[in-house]
Parts: C-alpha cells; structure tokens; sequence
C-alpha cells in the first residue's frame, strides 16, 4: 500500500492540455472526498469545491473576461484581443475543473493561513487522487485566482480565496510526462544546537 502511494505521488505530473475523457461521476466523487480528506486543524473544513463543466464552464470563460477587462481598465489600460479569447477559452485546456476555495471560518483558534494551507492540501490529495485513478491534473492560478469578482461570482466573500483552478482530464497525445526523478540538493538539513562557547 505504502508503496503504491509513493508510486502516485512521483506519478503525478502537471499536465497543461487536457481532454476525455473525463473522470466519471463516481471517479469525481472520489476524486472530491479525496480532498475533504485532507489535513485539517480543527476541523473546520475551510474549503468549498466549485465543479464547472459543460455549458457551465463555457459561460464561466464569460465571467473571466469580464474580470479581466475590470482589472485592466482599473490601471487605465485596453483589453487585448488575444487576452480577452485566452481568458474566454482557457478552461477548455481540460473537460473538468475543479476551483478549490478556502472559505474562512472566522476562528480564534486556527489562524487563517492554516486554513488556506488546508485547501491547499486538498488540492494536492485530489490530484493525487485523480492521478491514483489514471486521470491527470493541472493546478492553476493566475490574476483571475487573486480577483475578488471572481470569488462573488462562486458566491464566497471577500475575506475567502481562491487555491487554484484544478483542470482534470486525459493528456492531450504526445504531452504525457515520465514520472518526477525528486532531488533533494540545497533543500534539506538537519538542525544541531549551537556549540556552547568556551
């Protein structure tokens, strides 16, 4: 079992073109319980998970330019064509996404930057699951995650966030990736007590 997991976890790739097919629904399932699974002090499930698909996800594209031509003419600049077409057909990179929100539950006792760190986590888990299931995934940001009008349009408030958009699919041909090779150079050390002086 153990190794299993290891093997998922170097298995899991970032994949930027994605396409059917998709998880089905009981794979989505397990795919969304694997996040609400994640580490969670307190638990207070700081997290909401939006599915956009279909039709839904098309008209989302719609609120992502709107967005966007607010953001850009908030700084007294011109929407681009190109920047208004990549905004409207960027969730078509994969037939299913996932938008992980950290929703803040006002505690006293878990500061808020654990609950964003456990929205983060169940990212990661669903990806992993999704990767467990044969499925690849793409965690993305960008403006649009930092962009309050897109929060009120998930219906969240100001004071959530938004993780990232989880694009899950099938690799487009010919973008599969082997799995990571992990190094471990200039990121680990061990702590020692300092010597006492003589």
């Amino acid at each position: 079992m153990g190794g299993d997991a290891l093997e998922v976890i170097r298995a899991r790739r970032s994949i930027g073109r994605l396409t059917d097919p998709a998880p089905s629904e009981e794979e989505l399932r397990q795919i969304l319980e694997a996040g609400a699974a994640a580490p969670d002090h307190g638990e207070l499930k700081p997290w909401r998970f939006i599915v956009l698909r279909g039709d839904a996800k098309d008209a989302f594209g719609e609120v992502l330019v709107d967005a966007y031509v607010a953001r850009v003419q908030a700084v007294g600049g011109e929407p681009k064509d190109g920047q208004l077409k990549k905004e409207r057909t960027k969730l078509g990179r994969a037939p299913v996404v996932v938008v992980v929100c950290a929703v803040n539950q006002h505690s006293d006792e878990i500061p808020w930057i654990e609950q964003v760190l456990a929205a983060g986590a169940a990212t990661q888990n669903m990806s992993l699951a999704a990767t467990a299931l044969g499925y690849a995934s793409m965690w993305r940001t960008g403006p649009a995650a930092y962009d309050r009008r897109i929060l009120q349009a998930l219906g969240l408030g100001d004071d959530d966030a938004i993780v990232g958009f989880l694009y899950l699919g099938t690799p487009v041909e010919g973008r599969e990736l082997p799995p990571h090779e992990p190094s471990l150079d200039g990121v680990v050390s061990e702590w020692q007590p300092p010597t006492p002086s003589a």
